[in-house]
């Protein structure tokens, strides 16, 4: 198989993964809406928190389903990462500048492009 149907290949993967954990961030914050709304409703009408309590607890639930999703995504993601360079492609083929995520902040403070030390 040519190599520009490889990267083809990929690419459309690529984009599947994407739309994929795109999803998964999606219902997450869509069950965190729910759960806000939820409780702003229940005490504009007065209600204990003890009436409905389920719809709490379920959708949390879900969100920790969903959170566990997310970490198996991640887990295929790297996976898939193995697989293209197993058959013979590099990131520069297939991955978006913007794919990878950015390393974790340090804790310092960035400097400033005008600062003076």
């Amino acid at each position: 198989m040519s190599k520009e149907r490889k990267i083809s290949i990929a690419k459309a993967l690529t984009a599947q993964l994407h739309a994929t954990e795109e999803a998964i961030d999606t219902a997450l914050a869509e069950a965190a809406n729910l759960i806000e709304a939820y409780v702003t409703s229940r005490r504009t009408i007065r209600i204990s928190t003890i009436v409905g309590n389920d719809v709490h607890y379920n959708t949390l639930q879900a969100m920790m389903s969903l959170s566990t999703a997310q970490r198996h995504m991640t887990a295929a993601h790297a996976d898939l990462t193995k697989v293209q360079h197993q058959v013979g492609l590099g990131a520069v083929d297939i991955v978006p500048v913007d794919d990878k995520p950015s390393p974790k902040p340090t804790g310092a403070m960035p400097a400033r492009e005008n600062e003076t030390a």
